[in-house]
């Protein structure tokens, strides 16, 4: 899918662009916590990821993630 056919200037994008930040806010802040195993925060980072790169598709620049893990 290409960008150009998302409206970044709607109500529904910003609606959208608010969530994904409040969602990288709680995730940020459960990342942080010193209780997180390594497979824990692994997944939270996962996540992160996710919600920036979504946020990414708004920029004309590339996605911060930058490396395709391996499985």
């Amino acid at each position: 899918m290409t960008n150009s056919a998302i409206d970044f200037n709607s109500q529904t994008w910003r609606a959208i662009a608010d969530k994904a930040q409040a969602q990288l806010a709680t995730l940020r802040e459960k990342n942080d916590s010193p209780t997180l195993d390594a497979t824990r925060t692994a997944e939270v980072r996962g996540r992160i990821a996710v919600w920036k790169e979504l946020l990414a598709m708004a920029d004309d620049k590339p996605s911060p993630v930058h490396e395709t893990p391996a499985y």
